[in-house]
């Protein structure tokens, strides 16, 4: 059993050893958009499954001041202009490395795969939401090369974000701030 336990760990290990395509970088044009809108709305964002979704969230959007205060949602006082919801999904196309396993990750498993974050916006005071959904086609490399595509700012680690995804999710938010603006909107 004892030596059955380290080869269990290193086959677990190298399954972990891998890497997915990262988000597209904003571009110039979709930067510019994000700087300059502003949006005089506070934003509660609402529990997650996976805490790091939500603290991540919360994070990219405060550093974009693109609302007047973001926060998570039991942290205000007062209720929230706008709350949120965010689901994480992803959806790998399920290739089981078994080459990679026999050898120990040096021949490594090539696949694809298909992820994203959707955030639902909603307005307490008028009950009317807004879904903005960020989706990728991703291509999944298990084993030790994976491990080495790592350090480039194209691959993230398998099953985890980097700052370009919240980035491409706040650039959203700011194509949509029109509408978000009047989503609290009481009409008469």
């Amino acid at each position: 059993m004892r030596r059955i336990l380290p080869l269990v760990a290193v086959l677990l290990g190298v399954y972990g050893c891998g890497a997915t395509t990262a988000p597209l970088p904003l571009t110039p044009a979709e930067r510019v958009r994000l700087d300059a809108a502003q949006l005089d709305l506070t934003l509660g964002i609402g529990e997650h499954h996976a805490p790091w979704a939500r603290e991540d969230f919360v994070a990219a959007l405060a550093r974009r001041r693109l609302f007047r205060r973001v926060d998570r949602l039991e942290s205000f006082s007062e209720p929230p202009d706008l709350t949120a919801t965010v689901q994480v999904f992803g959806n790998p196309d399920n290739k089981l490395p078994i080459w990679t396993l026999l050898t120990l990750g040096v021949v490594p498993t090539i696949g694809k795969g298909f992820d994203g974050v959707s955030v639902t916006l909603a307005a307490p005071a008028t009950s009317r939401t807004l879904d903005v959904r960020i989706e990728q086609q991703d291509l999944i490399v298990t084993g030790w090369v994976g491990l080495a595509m790592l350090p480039s700012s194209e691959w993230v680690l398998a099953g985890s974000y980097n700052r370009r995804m919240f980035d491409r999710i706040a650039s959203e938010l700011a194509a949509r701030a029109e509408t978000i603006e009047t989503l609290p909107i009481v009409l008469r």
